[in-house]
C-alpha cells in the first residue's frame, strides 16, 4: 500500500513549507494538496507514478494531489518543498480537483519562463521568512503567498494549454477543454461517448473532434482511456483489487482493453507495476533530514546569488 503522507500546515494557512535533505523518499502521496518541489543542491532521481526524470540544482517541479512519487539520491542534496491544501486557495475545489497541471522547469515554455521564475522566486521568499525569521509573518501573508503561487499555475502552467492563455481564444479554449475534462473524470466508469460531449458543449461531433485533436490528449478516446488508466492506478497501488476487478470498476470494456491503454499510456502492465512498486516500497524506506529551521542564512546567500545570475545572464548559479 502507498503511504499517505499530510503536510504540516503552518496555523490558520493552506501552505507547508519543509527543507530536507534524502537519500530516499518511500513511495507516498498527498491526498489534498499540490506540491513545489525545487532543488536547491545536487541532484536525484525522482519517479512520479510511471515517469522517472532527474531533478537537479536550480530546477522545479509540481507534485499534483494524489500523484505517487518517490525520490533517490546518491550524493549530497538539499530540497526546499512548498505544499498547498487545495481545499482551502481561492479557487474552487470542486473544479480544482479535476486540473492537470505542467509545471517543471525542464518542460518550461519561452512564455512561461517569467512565470516560473516568479513561483520560484515566491518559494524562496516563503522559505527565508518561515526558517529565520518564523513569527514575523502573519497567517494573511501566507494566505497571500498561496493565492500568489495558484494563480501563476492556474494561469500559466495548465497541462493542456496549446500556447500563452492570456488571449480570449485560449481562454475560451481553456474554459471548453476544462468542463469536458472535468465531466470525464466525473463518469469516466460510465460509457461516455463523443456524442454526449458534443450536445454538453452545444456544438457537433465533427467540431469536438477537431478540438481534441489541439489538446494533449489528441483524440475523445485517447483521452478517456488516460482517464480511466488514472483512476486504475490508485486502486492497482492502493487496495488488493483484482485486475479484473480495477477493470470493471474503471469502466473498461475488458480486461485485455484494459491492459492494452495501460501498458500505452504507462509502458508496463498493470500487474507490473504493482509489483514494482511492492518490490521498491519494501527495499526504500525513507532516509530524509529536516533542515527547515538552519537554513536561513543559505537561503539568503543563494537568493543573492540567484538573482546576481540572472542579472548578468548566467545559466547557473
Amino acid at each position: 500500500m502507498i503511504h499517505t503522507v499530510q503536510p504540516k500546515f503552518l496555523t490558520n494557512t493552506p501552505i507547508a513549507i519543509e527543507i530536507y535533505s534524502a537519500e530516499q523518499l518511500s513511495p507516498h502521496c498527498h491526498p489534498h494538496s499540490i506540491e513545489f518541489l525545487y532543488c536547491l543542491l545536487g541532484s536525484a532521481s525522482f519517479i512520479v507514478d510511471h515517469e522517472r526524470s532527474m531533478i537537479n540544482a536550480g530546477e522545479l517541479v509540481t507534485i499534483e494531489h494524489q500523484n505517487i512519487h518517490c525520490l533517490e539520491s546518491a550524493g549530497d542534496n538539499l530540497f526546499l518543498s512548498v505544499h498547498i491544501d487545495l481545499k482551502k486557495t481561492k479557487f474552487d475545489w470542486e473544479t480544482l480537483q479535476y486540473y492537470y497541471f505542467s509545471c517543471a522547469t525542464r518542460y518550461c515554455l519561452p512564455h512561461q519562463k517569467r512565470a516560473m521564475e516568479q513561483i520560484i522566486d515566491l518559494m524562496l521568499s516563503a522559505a527565508y521568512v518561515y526558517s529565520s525569521q518564523p513569527s514575523e509573518a502573519a497567517s494573511t501573508d501566507w494566505r497571500r503567498i498561496c493565492d500568489a503561487l495558484m494563480e501563476l499555475l492556474v494561469n500559466h502552467f495548465l497541462w493542456f494549454a496549446v500556447e500563452d492563455l492570456t488571449s480570449e481564444e485560449n481562454r475560451k479554449f481553456r474554459e471548453r477543454l476544462i468542463d469536458i475534462l472535468t465531466y470525464t473524470q466525473q463518469h469516466y466508469k460510465d460509457k461516455i461517448t463523443i456524442k454526449q460531449l458534443a450536445q454538453m458543449e452545444y456544438i457537433n461531433e465533427n467540431y469536438l473532434s477537431q478540438f481534441l485533436k489541439r489538446t494533449s490528449f489528441h483524440s475523445f478516446t485517447l483521452m478517456l482511456n488516460y482517464v480511466r488508466c488514472f483512476e486504475a492506478q490508485k486502486l492497482l497501488l492502493n487496495t488488493d483489487k483484482s485486475i479484473q476487478e480495477i477493470s470493471d470498476d474503471c469502466g473498461f470494456s475488458s480486461k485485455k482493453y484494459f491492459h492494452k491503454h495501460f501498458k500505452y499510456y504507462w509502458n508496463t502492465t498493470p500487474l507490473q507495476l504493482r509489483k514494482w512498486y511492492e518490490a521498491y516500497i519494501s527495499q526504500h524506506p525513507t532516509k530524509a533530514c529536516d533542515k527547515t529551521m538552519e537554513s536561513g542564512t543559505y537561503l539568503k546567500e543563494y537568493i543573492t546569488r540567484l538573482h546576481i545570475a540572472r542579472s548578468f545572464g548566467r545559466i547557473g548559479i
